[in-house]
Order: structure tokens, then sequence, then C-alpha cells
């Protein structure tokens, strides 16, 4: 997103990119992020996911039924390597196409067990110098 507001020093343009915020300043006035308001073709919906999820599968199951067979759901299925996502996707045709993993993992799901074996390694290595040095001091 572009931030088009004045800057301090009353610039007009500020030009800064920014991670989206889900305009929770909208969110909380009670109205729909402005990318969901402003969508032209309604592709970007929000609301609570499980009706979300509910009205993807219903688009998948019309467009099935109209023959187009390889539409499915990405994101959807919280038994995933990634337990679902907040947004689903409804794709045409294999991930890879648009540029997403076929099999998504979370790679931040193993850091605590990492960090053991990391603890575990160090421990190990400082035994085995702390050895060393003692067997040299006799």
């Amino acid at each position: 997103m572009i931030d088009q507001r004045q800057s301090p020093a009353g610039d007009q343009n500020v030009g800064l990119a920014q991670k989206c915020t889900l305009c929770y300043d909208r969110i909380g006035g009670g109205l729909e992020p402005a990318c969901a308001t402003a969508c032209p073709t309604d592709s970007i919906q929000f609301g609570p996911l499980d009706e979300l999820r509910r009205r993807a599968a219903e688009r998948v199951t019309t467009l099935h039924a109209a023959g187009v067979t390889d539409a499915r759901l990405y994101g959807d299925d919280p038994g995933d390597g990634v337990g679902g996502t907040g947004s689903v996707f409804l794709l045409l045709d294999e991930p890879e196409v648009y540029g997403l993993p076929p099999d998504p993992v979370c790679t931040t799901c193993d850091l605590p067990a990492m960090w053991r074996r990391a603890g575990l390694a160090a421990a190990a290595m400082a035994a085995l110098v702390a050895a060393a040095f003692a067997r040299s001091a006799r």
C-alpha cells in the first residue's frame, strides 16, 4: 500500500510503502477495509472467516457444476502444514502457477524444538571443552 497522506513537512505525497493494517481505523468505525470496498470484481471480501470459507466452498461447487473442474480453495484446510490461514484463495490452476507452495509449511513451528537441540548441542560442546581443559590441566 502506498501512503498518499501529506508528510509533516507539508509534502503532497509521502510515497511510503507500508504493510497492510486491514484498515483498523475503518474496521473500528464499522466499515470494511478500503481494498474490499473498492475491489471492482468483489474478489477481495472481508468478514468472519467461517462465513468466507462457506461462501468460497459454494463458489467452488458452482464452478465444478459449470465444468471448471480445476477450481480449488487454497488456505482453507486447518489441517494443512500451516494450520489454515486467515485468507482463502480461489484458484483455477495449480498453486505453483500463482507462485504459491503446493504444500505450505509453517517454518517457525519447529523453532522451540530447534532451540532445545541447539541448547543441548551447546551444553555438550561446553562439557567437552571443560573436559579437555581438565584433562590438560593434570
